[in-house]
């Protein structure tokens, strides 16, 4: 399905809130970097946050592609913390 470049524009004006609130919604995020089952949960959580917040935007082709990166880079942002508490051991 392809959106034309009104939609397109319609969608980012409309994405805005919608970042706004995956930023406190992965604020909210809490685990305990050392427990795998704590950290499995999170990165759980993360994808289906995200997931949900932006299903409307899959075909939007700036903000669908939007989504894998979103997933990656807060994943990364767990890890991060994982590798931190395990080094500060």
């Amino acid at each position: 399905m392809r959106c034309s470049p009104d939609e397109i524009r319609h969608q980012i004006l409309d994405a805005e809130p919608v970042l706004k609130r995956l930023d406190i919604e992965m604020e909210g995020i809490e685990f305990d970097p050392l427990l795998p089952s704590s950290v499995a949960a999170a990165c759980a959580r993360v994808e289906r946050v995200i997931e949900q917040l932006f299903a409307r935007f899959k075909a939007n082709p700036i903000l669908g592609p939007l989504t894998k990166e979103l997933k990656s880079q807060y994943i990364d942002g767990i890890q991060a913390k994982v590798l931190h508490a395990r080094n500060g051991q």
